[in-house]
C-alpha cells in the first residue's frame, strides 16, 4: 500500500543526496591535489641547463685525435758526431734561411777532409806513374812484334832462295825443309805476339780504368766531406720560427741527431689519429672539424695511411684558409670530428645529459615557468648536437642537463 511522502522528508532526502555530492567533490580534489602533489617536482632554475631548439646542421661523424703540425717544416740534423761549440739562436725567434742556428766542432771533419784530398793527390800520381809503365810495356810488345815481322821475311826470303837452289842443283831438299819449318815457327811466333799485343791493351784500358774509377770515388768522397761541412753551418735552409732547439752546449751529437727544427708558420696541417675500424668509409676529401681549446677549424682529408699502428690509421688534414689559424701552434691537440653524413637545415639542440642515445627521448618542455615531459623522435646526433624530428618546435626550451631523477614524473615545476 503506497504511502504519501511529506515535503519533509523529500528535503531530508535532497539534502543528503546533495551532501553525497559534494563529498565526493571533495574527495575528488583532494585526490587530485594528491597525484599533482606526488607526481609533480620542483627544482632550481639555476641546477639545470636550458637550451633553445634551433634550425641547422646535424652530421654523422668519425672521432679521433689529432695534433698541430706546419705544412712546410725542416729540421736540421748533424752531419756527423761532434759536439755543439754555441748556440747563435734561440726557442721560437724568427729566422732567415741563411741564418746559422749554432755552431758545431768541425775540426775533427776538416782533418778527415785534409787527407781526402792528399789521397786523392797520390792516387792521381799513382795513376799517371802506371800509364807511363803500361805505356812502356805496350811500347816493348809492338817492338817485339815488329822486329818479328822482319824475321818472318827473312825466313820468307830464305825459303824462297833454297827452292830455287834446289831447282838448279845448289842444295838439298832437306834444306828447304828446314827452312819450311823455321818460317812456320816465325809465323807463329808472329800470331802470338800478335795476340799478346791484342790482351795487353785492353788489360791497359782496363787497368787503367780501374785507377780512375778509385780517384773518381774519393772525389765523390772529397764532395761528401764538404757537404756535411757547409751542412755543419747548421743554416736553417727557409725562412721561419724555430720550434726546436738543442742549445746544450759542449754536449756530445752523433750522426742524423736532430739539432734543430724550422717551421713556417702560416700553413698547419694536422696529423690525425682514428681507429682502423672505421678505414673502409674513411676516404680522401671528407670534411673535417678540428676543435682546439681555442677555436674550431674546418679542413678535410688529404692523405690516409695505407697501415695501421696499434689498431689506429693515420690521417692528414689540410686546413682551410680561415680565421683563428695564428692562434695554431706546432703540437698543439684536437679532437677531430669526420663527416660521414649531413643533415642540413633541421631542428636541433644541444646534445647533454638529457639525451640517453635512443631513438625517442623523454625530455622536458620548458613553459611558463614549468617543465612538461614529452616524447621525442630523434634522428643524426654527434657529441655537440641531437636532431629533432617530432614533438618540438624552432624556438622551444628544453632541459638538456641529466633529468633522471624525474623521470617517473609528467611535469616540473622550475623555480
Amino acid at each position: 500500500m503506497d504511502r504519501l511522502i511529506s515535503q519533509q522528508e523529500k528535503k531530508r532526502e535532497k539534502k543528503v543526496s546533495y551532501l553525497k555530492v559534494a563529498s565526493g567533490v571533495i574527495i575528488l580534489c583532494g585526490a587530485l591535489y594528491f597525484i599533482n602533489h606526488f607526481l609533480s617536482k620542483s627544482i632550481d632554475r639555476n641546477d639545470i641547463l636550458i637550451d633553445v631548439v634551433e634550425k641547422g646542421d646535424v652530421s654523422l661523424t668519425i672521432r679521433g685525435t689529432g695534433k698541430i703540425e706546419p705544412t712546410i717544416q725542416k729540421a736540421i740534423t748533424s752531419p756527423f758526431s761532434s759536439f755543439i761549440e754555441s748556440t747563435n739562436t734561440y726557442l721560437g725567434q724568427e729566422i732567415k734561411g741563411d741564418q746559422p742556428l749554432l755552431t758545431i766542432n768541425t775540426a775533427e771533419a776538416e782533418n778527415q777532409l785534409m787527407a781526402m784530398i792528399d789521397e786523392a793527390d797520390i792516387k792521381r800520381s799513382h795513376i799517371n806513374k802506371e800509364k807511363l809503365r803500361l805505356s812502356k810495356e805496350l811500347f816493348n810488345l809492338k817492338k817485339d812484334t815488329e822486329i818479328n815481322q822482319l824475321q818472318l821475311q827473312r825466313r820468307e826470303e830464305e825459303l824462297k832462295s833454297e827452292e830455287k837452289l834446289l831447282s838448279i842443283g845448289g842444295s838439298t831438299a832437306e834444306n828447304v825443309q828446314q827452312a819450311k819449318t823455321l818460317l812456320s815457327v816465325e809465323r807463329l811466333k808472329q800470331e802470338q805476339l800478335a795476340h799478346d799485343l791484342l790482351i795487353k791493351e785492353k788489360a791497359i784500358t782496363q787497368e787503367i780504368r780501374t785507377l780512375e774509377l778509385a780517384l773518381s770515388i774519393q772525389i765523390k768522397n772529397i764532395k761528401e766531406q764538404e757537404r756535411k761541412l757547409e751542412k755543419a753551418k747548421a743554416k736553417a735552409g727557409m725562412n721561419g720560427v724555430i720550434t726546436y732547439l738543442n742549445d746544450k752546449v759542449g754536449a756530445s751529437i752523433s750522426e742524423g741527431e736532430v739539432l734543430a727544427r724550422v717551421a713556417n708558420m702560416e700553413q698547419f696541417r694536422i696529423r690525425g689519429r682514428v681507429s682502423d675500424q672505421y678505414v673502409s668509409v674513411l676516404s680522401i676529401g671528407m670534411d673535417v672539424i678540428a676543435n682546439t681549446s681555442k677555436a674550431a677549424y674546418v679542413g678535410s682529408i688529404s692523405s690516409i695511411s695505407p697501415s695501421s699502428d696499434n689498431g689506429m690509421i693515420t690521417v692528414f688534414i689540410q686546413l682551410e684558409e680561415q680565421k683563428g689559424l695564428e692562434l695554431l701552434r706546432p703540437d698543439m691537440v684536437t679532437d677531430l670530428s669526420i663527416i660521414r653524413e649531413q643533415h642540413q637545415n633541421v631542428l636541433r639542440v644541444k646534445n647533454k645529459g638529457a639525451f640517453k642515445g635512443k631513438l625517442v627521448e623523454e625530455v622536458f618542455l620548458v613553459k611558463n615557468g614549468q617543465a612538461q615531459k614529452v616524447k621525442v623522435k630523434t634522428g643524426y646526433r654527434n657529441a655537440e648536437w641531437v636532431e629533432v624530428q617530432s614533438a618540438l618546435n624552432e624556438g622551444d626550451s628544453v632541459i638538456i642537463s641529466p633529468t633522471d631523477k624525474f623521470k617517473n614524473v609528467p611535469q616540473i615545476n622550475i623555480n
